[in-house]
């Protein structure tokens, strides 16, 4: 082990550090973990590599083996997290029977295990795919009994996903002001816990919001806001949906047109990078109605 004063020569150093050293030289190496565990852990990082990725296919057959092996060792609160990362496979896949199903075996084992924090995640993804299916009925429903239990809620970033998701639904049902005070108190919890990542989303949520009221100016500036946030984060897909949002909405406002052109080029682009491909088609025809606001040709529009 090299020793943090040898850069200042041997002569400099202490008696405290040979000791450290002594000590160092004389641990016994860690125990090796048994073959088992080596497998079902080797499993889940790859998995999460996967889902890095997005890679969902590859990463949903790695989370299964996880998921597998950590039950072969009856080790219950991995099992619960591979369960709810196979779920989220499963969502980003389509599959939303498959991943609506698992959320909830991993909510009841999570309950079991008393895992209070585990199981508020799997209810928010659980909220995200029955939005996403169409389980109108459920996700009411849903909303409506953590709704008391969220009160309580001591850590912020869940509160807050859950108030984002609370916000998406009163948006969706066109209580405006309900929405936009669920993402606003989701927004100051998220700022303080520093979760850039969060904060992000909700500019993005509010600025939608600001659309479906038809306030396309305010949702310019929401989505500017929203873009400066994901850029510090380095995220490409915010940056190109928050470019894809401020041209939609100049483009309504009927303000700064060529601006408006130039962000739908350049987010037309990025989702074409990012193969959203549906992303990438409606900022094309977005594009394309800029144009024709500005008495362009069309059969000019460069990709």
């Amino acid at each position: 082990m090299k020793s943090p004063l040898a850069n200042r020569g041997l002569g400099l150093l202490s008696a405290s550090a040979i000791l450290l050293l002594t000590a160092c030289s004389s641990t016994k190496p860690p125990k090796p973990l048994p073959p088992a565990v080596e497998s079902a852990d080797r499993s889940a990082s790859q998995a999460a590599k996967l889902s890095a990725q997005g890679n969902w296919e590859a990463a949903a057959k790695q989370w299964q083996s996880a998921l597998d092996h950590y039950r072969l060792l009856n080790d219950r609160t991995n099992e619960a997290i591979a369960l709810h990362n196979l779920a989220e496979a499963r969502q980003q896949t389509g599959d939303f029977d498959a991943a609506h199903s698992l959320l909830e075996s991993a909510a009841s084992l999570n309950s079991t295990l008393k895992n209070d924090d585990q199981w508020w995640r799997n209810q928010i993804t659980l909220l995200q795919v029955e939005a996403q299916s169409g389980r109108s009925n459920e996700l009411a429903s849903r909303l409506e009994k953590l709704g008391p239990l969220s009160r309580p809620l001591q850590n912020r970033t869940l509160k807050g996903l859950f108030l984002n998701e609370l916000g998406l639904w009163h948006s969706k049902t066109s209580d405006f002001d309900r929405a936009a005070n669920d993402f606003t108190e989701a927004l100051q919890l998220f700022r303080a816990d520093k979760n850039e990542t969060g904060a992000g989303t909700v500019l993005a949520n509010q600025a939608l919001l600001l659309e479906r009221q038809t306030k396309f100016g305010d949702a310019a500036q929401a989505w500017s806001l929203a873009q400066k946030t994901f850029e510090t984060l380095a995220n490409p897909m915010g940056i190109a949906v928050s470019m894809a949002g401020r041209g939609r909405s100049l483009l309504e406002a009927q303000q700064d047109l060529p601006q408006a052109e130039d962000f739908l080029r350049r987010a037309a682009q990025n989702f074409r990078v990012l193969q959203a491909r549906q992303q990438a088609e409606d900022a094309t025809q977005l594009l394309k109605k800029s144009f024709q606001a500005q008495g362009k040709d069309t059969a000019d529009l460069n990709l």
